[in-house]
């Protein structure tokens, strides 16, 4: 459609197998391991998806680690309060520009807000329970404010 000029990724947290169904070139469905995101990560190819996912051209695998201190560093930087799954998409966007290089322009979706997950998102007890605490800056803790 675009000659080449459009990529298209895939961002995909742990669990889900449209990561491995695209590194493989559709051979593998394997699922393992779950995510903190909602709504994402899916263990089938859904018959929404199933007759453009050609149009993908890579994907990359996002660790909850990774999106909930993007989480906090957008809430802290830019004073934007998403949820892991816009959260996962800044880490994807991130991790293409790198890749990318300079002068190319990235696109992504902030599709959810974390006012429909802060009971879970901004509680310690529940961030420990996923073995995330860790991930989130000395100086961000200060957004934990649910114990």
């Amino acid at each position: 459609m675009s000659d080449g000029r459009v990529k298209s990724f895939a961002a995909d947290p742990p669990g889900s197998i449209i990561y491995g169904y695209i590194k493989s070139g559709g051979k593998e469905m394997i699922r393992g391991g779950s995510s903190i995101t909602e709504g994402i990560g899916q263990g089938r190819i859904t018959a929404n998806l199933q007759p453009d996912i050609h149009l993908v051209d890579d994907a990359l695998k996002i660790e909850d680690a990774d999106t909930i201190a993007m989480l906090y560093r957008l809430l802290d930087e830019e004073g934007i309060y998403l949820g892991a799954s816009s959260a996962l998409n800044v880490v994807a966007a991130y991790q293409m520009a790198k890749i990318l290089g300079p002068g190319k322009t990235i696109v992504t979706m902030l599709c959810d807000g974390a006012y429909r997950y802060q009971s879970r998102l901004f509680s310690r007890k529940w961030l420990e329970s996923k073995d995330l605490i860790g991930a989130i800056p000395k100086h961000l803790e200060k957004y934990i404010v649910l114990a």
